[in-house]
C-alpha cells in the first residue's frame, strides 16, 4: 500500500518472456511522493477545466490524495 493506492511488487507480476534489464520493474512500480505532489497540481488544473462536469467523487479523491501525500 501507498499514498496513492496499492502498487504491485515485481515478485506480483508475471514478468516471463520480458527481457528487461535489471530494476526496471522496481523502476516502473516505485511511488515518489514529491513527483505526486507536483502532479497534484496539474491534476487541479484539469479537472478545473472541466468544470461543473467533473464528479465530485473524484475532486474528492483528489483531495484526500494530496491529504495521503502530506
Amino acid at each position: 500500500d501507498t499514498a496513492i493506492g496499492t502498487v504491485p511488487s515485481a515478485s506480483d507480476l508475471d514478468l516471463d518472456g520480458l527481457d528487461l534489464k535489471a530494476g526496471a520493474i522496481e523502476a516502473a512500480v516505485a511511488v515518489n511522493a514529491d513527483e505526486w505532489r507536483q502532479e497534484l497540481g496539474f491534476i487541479r488544473e484539469h479537472f478545473d477545466s472541466i468544470g461543473e462536469r467533473m464528479p465530485d467523487a473524484l475532486r474528492s479523491e483528489l483531495l484526500a490524495l494530496e491529504s495521503r501525500l502530506g
